[in-house]
């Protein structure tokens, strides 16, 4: 019988390290993307259904769902050094937007080609490709684009939306120039910030946002159908907070810090527009103020109008600035206004294609911050107590609250057939799902599936005019 004090069998510590090893073994596999829930395919009926029917599935991903590539090709964004120290991939201070770039280039979906990503939880868009592939779609590029296809349209998340609205329409004709049929017509799956993206390209084409435009459904010459997944329609207040504190990558707090996402023109577009309630005062109540509007920085002492050591924070002594800072926040702050308003704009004629909006209100989720009374202080993004969290949180995916997917804030979106203040929006599907892990949720797979499986509706370039108004 073993005797307290006496050395512990030879056996139990490589026994203690193996299960050690064994159990850390399984977090890194599920973090690198095993398969939780295998795909069924009970869950598509494609009997009958030829593949030429279908029409080519595009995928627009979200903010930092895009890789970003030297032009050497080799890898910035995500690698290695990103999540354990840095590599600079902040943009010039520099109008108009349009030169505000840098050698850097999209390349393919995070956590697709390399799994590194996925150890830092960029899961979605592996089981997405992994669901479409399971369903028999197969890359645009093997097959010319014939057949039960699908394309990942990359694009550099950090520069202007609108930007990327054009390259999207320039994917889009040359996609249907390779299938050699100018006719053709795209599903578009838009994730998160891809989402609008793909909505201001339905809507007006590759139009520059106006005021006076209105809407035109330019872009359905392109598209088929539109799926937006937990899209933030109304923004986020969490790209404030990143502009203002930074995110951290990894074990990286350079890689993402304010200094760099400050440069971002993107960033200010996922901004909260007016009307979507977004900061609260030490009351918990509510502040009337737009984050678009150059005068709320000001007032609060953010970003250029703050300390010295704010001013030096946000990246002013880069030498490929061309203009300071706070011209820079009033241009991009006045293009994010532009493009918001732009989305919400009333159209007179009925959208000519099926747009269906999938999200989660599972989570808890941030959706308003407390600002302090002093000014130049910066908001707070956790409550200290449970009457705060009450003010600051909502029903939503962990990442986009519910009320911003539907656009709630909106006149008429609580009356509306399918729940949403977008008139675009036809059916509205929102349930248990987390925002990097809607793709593995049964429900979402099999109405996503369905969408992207139906056969093409016999809808003529004359019907598309009509449609808007020409």
């Amino acid at each position: 019988m073993k005797r307290k004090g006496d050395p512990a069998p030879r056996w139990a510590l490589p026994f203690a390290a193996g299960v050690l090893t064994a159990g850390a073994g399984m977090v890194l596999l599920n973090a690198m993307g095993a398969r939780r829930r295998p795909f069924d395919p009970r869950l598509v009926r494609r009997k009958g259904l030829s593949d030429g029917d279908v029409p080519p599935t595009v995928i627009v991903p979200g903010i930092m769902g895009s890789g970003l590539l030297r032009p050497d090709q080799t890898r910035v964004w995500l690698n290695l050094r990103n999540a354990v120290g840095q590599y600079n991939i902040s943009l010039p201070f520099a109008l108009p937007l349009a030169e505000s770039r840098d050698e850097l280039r999209p390349g393919s979906l995070l956590g697709i080609e390399h799994r590194l990503p996925r150890l830092f939880g960029f899961t979605e868009y592996f089981d997405l490709l992994e669901l479409l592939e399971a369903a028999g779609f197969v890359p645009a590029n093997k097959t010319g684009g014939r057949g039960l296809v699908h394309h990942v349209f990359a694009y550099d998340w950090r520069r202007d939306l609108i930007e990327s609205v054009r390259r999207l329409d320039e994917t889009l004709e040359a996609l249907a120039d390779a299938r050699g049929d100018r006719d053709t017509r795209f599903n578009i799956v838009g994730h998160s910030m891809g989402g609008l993206i793909a909505r201001y390209y339905l809507r007006y084409g590759t139009a520059e946002p106006d005021p006076a435009m209105p809407v035109t459904w330019a872009g359905a010459r392109r598209i088929n159908s539109i799926v937006l997944v937990a899209v933030p329609n109304a923004g986020s207040i969490h790209s404030l907070e990143a502009m203002l504190y930074g995110n951290r990558v990894g074990l990286s707090y350079t890689t993402l810090a304010a200094s760099v996402i400050a440069r971002m023109p993107s960033v200010y577009q996922i901004l909260p527009p007016r009307g979507a309630p977004a900061l609260l005062g030490a009351d918990g109540k509510e502040i009337d103020v737009d984050l678009h509007d150059i005068g709320t920085w000001q007032r609060f002492e953010w970003g250029p109008f703050g300390s010295s050591s704010i001013r030096r924070l946000s990246g002013l002594e880069d030498n490929r600035d061309r203009i300071p800072y706070d011209e820079f926040l009033g241009a991009v702050l006045q293009r994010a206004r532009d493009f918001h308003r732009a989305l919400v704009q009333r159209p007179t004629t009925r959208c000519p294609v099926t747009v269906t909006v999938l999200g989660g209100d599972c989570m808890p989720t941030l959706a308003r911050c407390i600002v302090p009374e002093k000014p130049g202080s910066f908001p707070r993004f956790e409550p200290l107590n449970r009457s705060e969290a009450e003010c600051m949180f909502e029903a939503g995916d962990g990442r986009v609250t519910r009320a911003s997917v539907l656009g709630s804030h909106l006149p008429g979106a609580e009356e509306s057939e399918s729940g949403s203040g977008y008139p675009e929006v036809a059916r509205t599907f929102i349930g248990s799902a987390d925002h990097h892990g809607i793709y593995k949720e049964p429900t979402f797979q099999s109405v996503l599936l369905r969408q992207l499986l139906r056969t093409k509706p016999h809808v003529s370039p004359r019907d598309l005019a009509a449609a808007a108004g020409s």
